[in-house]
């Protein structure tokens, strides 16, 4: 009994010590490449500053890690392992382009409100 008493307190500080992004139900505008609007989307978006996941439904994407050799001149952005480009467009602008199908989705999230 008193080995668990004193388990509380450390499992408390380790799970309160770990990192999980939240997610934030995003709107999405499905557009060509060329930005011919083509339809809506809304998606959860978890967002990790160096990468981010977009899930709707069962599907989800992973980003992987972000890119730009100057984030204030080039938008970071990878390629995912599904092939389409990601790209972190702002704290609240999240992107990922198909090439071979001319698509692409831009979700714009709910302006994200200050931690304490």
């Amino acid at each position: 009994m008193r080995a668990i008493i004193y388990l509380i307190p450390i499992a408390l500080s380790v799970t309160g010590c770990s990192h999980k992004p939240y997610g934030r139900l995003c709107s999405g505008e499905v557009s060509t490449l060329t930005g011919q609007v083509t339809g809506h989307s809304q998606a959860w978006v978890f967002d990790e500053i160096q990468r981010f996941t977009i899930t709707k439904g069962d599907t989800t994407v992973h980003s992987g890690y972000l890119h730009s050799t100057n984030p204030a001149l080039y938008v970071p952005s990878t390629t995912t392992k599904d092939g389409f480009l990601a790209q972190r467009l702002s704290n609240d602008r999240f992107r990922l382009a198909d090439a071979h199908q001319d698509s692409m989705v831009t979700w714009t999230c709910p302006v994200s409100a200050a931690k304490p």
